[in-house]
């Protein structure tokens, strides 16, 4: 979809420099685990690598993945009721879209697993109000309305960055082409 091409890393100002020290400091603290400095070089490169990955989405395309595994939509995709030719308009109320990622980087020196680095990027769509256009049993296009955002990034328990956006209202409507089918394609996003 890429309606607007805003990714999840432009809702986080920019800090995965700071993310990383944080990270360095608490595995280098670790009683189980004594890092050589060549080797958290090349464990900050591939975990700085799977963050900017996971915060390439695009946070449009994530909402409608969501709304697409609603499982209040699944009556829409009986053709019985709603023939492929005949498109109908769902007005949603007020609710929260959410999604979850959880990028891992496996650390193994000399063969050995010595630790699992695991992130959780958290990412929450909170609207007044949308509308989606449904034909086929695929949602065909949306209108968001107002929403507003959060992102938060974190390491176990420590949030290493969380940022809000106001509210916005999202004028339009964005047409995803052939749809999304109800139930959620095949694959999963990212």
């Amino acid at each position: 979809m890429s309606g607007a091409n805003t990714r999840l890393a432009d809702l986080i100002s920019s800090g995965l420099p700071m993310m990383a020290e944080t990270v360095e400091e608490e595995l280098k603290s670790s009683d189980a685990t004594r890092w050589a400095s060549i080797a958290w070089l090349l464990v900050k490169s591939e975990m700085e690598e799977r963050l900017e990955k996971a915060l390439g989405a695009d946070p449009l395309d994530l909402i409608a993945l969501a709304w697409s595994k609603a499982q209040d939509l699944k009556k829409y995709t009986d053709p019985a009721k709603y023939p492929s030719d005949q498109s109908v308009v769902v007005h949603l109320g007020e609710h929260k879209v959410t999604w979850s990622l959880n990028p891992e980087i496996d650390i193994v020196l000399n063969e050995i697993p010595v630790r699992t680095v695991r992130f959780t990027l958290e990412f929450v769509a909170k609207f007044k109000t949308a509308a989606l256009t449904i034909r086929g049993g695929a949602i065909r296009a949306i209108a968001p309305g107002s929403c507003s955002a959060q992102v938060v990034l974190k390491y176990g328990k420590v949030k290493l960055k969380e940022e809000e956006t106001p509210e916005v209202h999202l004028p339009g409507r964005l047409d995803l082409g052939p749809g999304l089918p109800i139930g959620g394609p095949e694959e999963t996003y990212p």
